[in-house]
């Protein structure tokens, strides 16, 4: 609607609307930036900005501020501006604040508990203080969770958006920031006591009192999130940001079924009145590459001025960044607002909370830094760890990353010359590898002609090699000696790339772990399974094209439909695994599986496939055999071409079955065997899909196999070079398992004299 009347009130203007996957959006910018084709606005986050700005991508605001009668900043909340802003310079005009804050809560449940409604003025200490009942969040907290007779949870009495909120929230008033500097952090402080008691406490309410559920009930459990728990009453209360409302809404219609009233207040303040909370923001930015600059500041003004402000208002999704405008309506509750608009009533606690806010560390750096601490956090939400250890390892990791970080900033410019000429090279070793031994080959014309002509026939392949293969492996070999990040010209860095896999990255050696692990496993079981079903369905039964079908189905559906069907199925309680392990009422043990897995469930609950460090990657092997039809219909083709006289001659000399497949078929299969061994194991060093769907390398870095960590590092922190340096070591690693495969294929039978 906002962009509608924006056209229709300045109508030389028109406006392409382009919508991106948020989870995907930041790098969707960069890639269009670097291709020269971004757009002229972009809406854009405090998070992310940064990165922008450095790189010279986006156009300061404050000349377009004094050029624009009327327009004032300062009408502005000055927390938002301040934290779209680099060096002095507004690069992001602020559309919205998100404190996350916001406690939503289900009067019903406060009712059925006797517990007055939240009045704001409670607060939070390490123990829960009954003398204070209902101004006593941990107290509230207790008593409106439930629990069955065998002590397992039916109802919480809190959830977090995520784990790591609750931890924040308790973590900001109590002990500080995380850093140094917000602005620019040289030094993580979140491994501090106060830090660790803090994020200990939480983990507590969710593993000891299991007053809070954990992440992995919410996500492998429950397969859902706190929003929909809280909507569908598991949870009485349920903290996130403002931008949940419009989703509420949708599945609690004042006068529909499952309707419940609701409101929302603010998380509690320490003992000592002291809050702090993180927060969200947003606004729209100017990228510089644009060609229409004025154009593209009036719908910046317009999309993060009143008028865009008003349609997310009404909507309920954000809190206007201009303050007048988030204390009336329709952002406030009023008579002229409609009934389902009505809800929630309290929202000015959204304006109460911006003077508590802080927008954490926002240097461009600081993602990829947070990443490895939090990475380490996994194991304390699920009970595994403890804070201190976790915190300390995260923080050693990330420190050590931070700091080689702020070293990079000095490097000297890549020589594109040397460059060149070292592609040259490369280009030329190459030529010179094929046609060398060529050259005392004696040929006719007539041969010469031939030759000619059919080079021209190929000339098409051969050029898409040298342009879509052959160049991109000569840039990405020259970009593993530089720091590059496709937008700011790209930085000499020689071996330090190579050199920090090895001896730098502390996820370099255990993504190649991962993976060796997977492969060690997941192969022999697939090529087994692979040579169990051919041989199966290689037998002269009515209707056997059918099963041969089915069993290969598999292996060409959509490797994320699989990982999602994958995910249900080890699904902790209602997964068919382990319905099948501990039957229907939890109680059996098939085979003795649900004694054996025990050890990894210390609660006596079922394991956790998916959640749990010991048994995540074992899941993914498992998955693994969903594709062995692939596998099993090269084998049947290799079971069908071997002669039938074979079989009778052993026949004839008395062989069994066994002797006829020890001495038959596996010879005779050999070749095919081999195939699928070598394209097996070079396709298990590229597993990607499988771990980026279901667990995202989680928990712990369990399954944070080599392909998904070296996304990570092109696609989430912008590091090409080093990215390139990690494809080339994953390439020398293929190379060399490939050939060691080759030079112990003796084995392998070949009627025929050449292999």
């Amino acid at each position: 609607k906002s962009i509608a009347r924006f056209e229709e009130r300045y109508p030389h203007i028109e406006v392409r609307l382009e919508n991106i996957d948020w989870s995907l959006y930041f790098q969707k910018i960069l890639t269009q930036y670097a291709a020269n084709v971004a757009p002229d606005v972009a809406m854009m986050g405090f998070q992310n900005f940064q990165s922008l700005a450095k790189r010279g991508a986006l156009l300061p605001l404050n000349d377009f501020f004094a050029e624009t009668p009327g327009f004032d900043i300062n009408e502005y909340y000055k927390e938002i501006v301040d934290a779209h802003s680099f060096q002095g310079n507004v690069y992001v005009l602020p559309r919205d604040i998100a404190p996350i804050s916001l406690i939503y809560y289900n009067k019903r449940m406060f009712d059925e508990a006797g517990i007055p409604y939240p009045d704001g003025t409670w607060t939070w200490d390490f123990k829960v203080r009954p003398e204070l009942r209902e101004k006593d969040f941990l107290w509230v907290v207790r008593e409106l969770t439930k629990k069955d007779g065998g002590g397992k949870t039916t109802r919480w009495g809190y959830a977090p958006g995520w784990p790591q909120l609750l931890a924040d929230s308790f973590a900001l008033p109590y002990a500080g920031e995380p850093v140094d500097n917000l602005e620019a952090p040289t030094k993580i402080l979140a491994n501090s006591e106060k830090h660790a008691e803090a994020y200990q406490f939480a983990a507590d309410l969710m593993n000891k009192e299991k007053w809070v559920p954990n992440n992995a009930e919410v996500v492998n459990v429950l397969q859902t999130n706190t929003r929909a728990m809280f909507t569908s009453q598991r949870v009485a209360m349920f903290q996130s940001g403002i931008w949940e409302v419009p989703n509420i809404r949708k599945v609690l219609e004042p006068g529909k079924t499952g309707f419940f009233d609701y409101d929302i207040t603010w998380f509690p303040a320490f003992r000592d009145g002291s809050r702090r909370y993180t927060t969200g923001g947003s606004g729209y930015c100017i990228l510089s590459s644009t060609k229409h600059p004025k154009e593209a500041w009036l719908l910046t003004q317009w999309m993060a001025g009143p008028e865009g402000m008003k349609d997310l208002a009404e909507s309920g999704l954000a809190q206007p960044a201009i303050r007048s405008l988030s204390l009336r309506e329709p952002w406030i509750p009023g008579p002229n607002t409609p009934e389902p608009m009505q809800y929630p009533k309290n929202r000015i606690v959204t304006d109460l909370s911006v003077p508590h806010v802080t927008f954490g560390p926002t240097a461009d750096y600081w993602p990829e830094v947070r990443d490895l601490v939090n990475a380490r956090l996994d194991g304390l939400w699920n009970g595994e760890t403890t804070a201190k250890a976790a915190l300390d390892r995260g923080v050693a990791e990330g420190q050590a990353r931070m700091d080689a970080i702020l070293v990079e900033q000095n490097l000297p410019p890549f020589n594109w010359w040397i460059g060149l000429a070292l592609g040259a090279v490369v280009i030329g070793g190459m030529l010179f590898w094929v046609y060398w031994p060529e050259r005392h080959v004696k040929t006719t014309l007539r041969e010469k002609q031939e030759s000619r002509t059919a080079y021209w026939f190929i000339s098409p392949f051969l050029i898409g090699l040298v342009v879509f293969t052959l160049g991109p492996m000569v840039l990405s070999l020259l970009m593993s000696f530089a720091d590059w990040d496709v937008i700011l010209p790209a930085r000499w860095r020689g071996m330090q790339n190579y050199q920090e896999a090895f001896t730098g990255d502390p996820r370099f050696w255990v993504s190649l772990r991962v993976t060796f692990v997977y492969t060690f496993f997941a192969v022999p079981l697939g090529v087994l399974g692979s040579l169990g079903l051919a041989l199966l369905l290689n037998q002269k039964v009515r209707g056997m094209p059918l099963y041969r079908t089915c069993y290969y189905l598999p292996s060409l559906a959509s490797v994320v439909a699989a990982s999602l069907i994958w995910r249900r199925l080890f699904q902790p309680e209602g997964g068919l695994i382990n319905t099948i392990i501990y039957g229907a009422d939890g109680k059996g043990d098939f085979l003795g599986l649900a004694t054996f897995l025990g050890r990894y469930s210390p609660t006596g609950e079922p394991v956790n496939w998916l959640g749990n460090e010991a048994t995540s990657l074992p899941a993914l092997i498992i998955m693994s055999l969903w594709g062995i039809g692939g596998g099993m219909v090269i084998l049947l083709a290799g079971l069908q071409a071997i002669p039938q006289h074979y079989y009778e001659a052993a026949l004839l000399d008395g062989a069994g079955t066994w002797k006829k497949f020890r001495n038959v078929t596996f010879p005779l299969l050999t070749p095919s065997l081999f195939f699928v061994l070598i394209t097996g194991v070079i396709g298990s060093f590229q597993v990607f899909t499988q771990a980026f769907v279901i667990t995202a390398g989680g928990p712990g870095d369990s399954t944070r196999f080599f392909m998904l960590h070296l996304y990570n590092q092109a696609f989430t922190s912008l590091r090409m070079g080093y990215a390139s340096a990690l494809a080339w070591v994953l390439f020398v690693i293929i190379l060399f398992f490939t050939m060691v495969q080759f030079k112990m294929s003796k084995w392998v039978y070949y009627e025929s004299e050449v292999k």
